[in-house]
């Protein structure tokens, strides 16, 4: 079983004011349905398709300006599976449940996915970055500064 196929269906950013100050991002990911598309790749597997949205909202918080903006991204995840397994899939969404290996190799897909398309989105909008960028640091500060800390 494995992801054969990922499309966005939507790409919204928007800002709607200005980013001063402090400002919580939060990333919230869900998968709203799943079903069999009728996609023959391959003899002997089935298609399932994960409709999905991804979204990124950031919150002003120094001057409780609320919303300040979004990205929204859905679309959607196509999965092989074997057609035995199809049907136990299908049944286990009927209880918004979803098997754990499906499940992480999904929302991995889209996390690497939309958090590429996020970055490049934040920059041309003028947002923060969503995830925390690598530093690099003088060495042996942190050392120092872990010193300082326990005085």
């Amino acid at each position: 079983m494995v992801v054969i196929g990922f499309n966005l269906t939507k790409i919204l950013v928007e800002r709607k004011s200005l980013v001063r100050g402090e400002v919580k991002v939060n990333t919230k990911m869900n998968i709203l349905n799943i079903q069999k598309e009728d996609i023959k790749i391959t003899q002997g597997k089935e298609v399932l398709n994960f409709d999905f949205e991804f979204i990124v909202s950031y919150q002003g918080i120094a001057d409780h300006t609320g919303n300040v903006a979004d990205i929204i991204f859905e679309g959607k995840v196509l999965y092989l599976v074997d057609p035995k397994d199809t049907k136990k899939i299908l049944d286990e969404w009927k209880k918004k449940e979803i098997p754990t290996e499906i499940r992480l190799k999904v929302l991995n897909t889209i996390l690497a996915k939309c958090n590429l398309k996020a970055l490049v989105l934040e920059e041309e909008m003028g947002l923060p970055s969503h995830l925390p960028m690598p530093t690099l640091k003088e060495p042996g500060k942190d050392q120092e500064q872990a010193k300082e800390k326990k005085k």
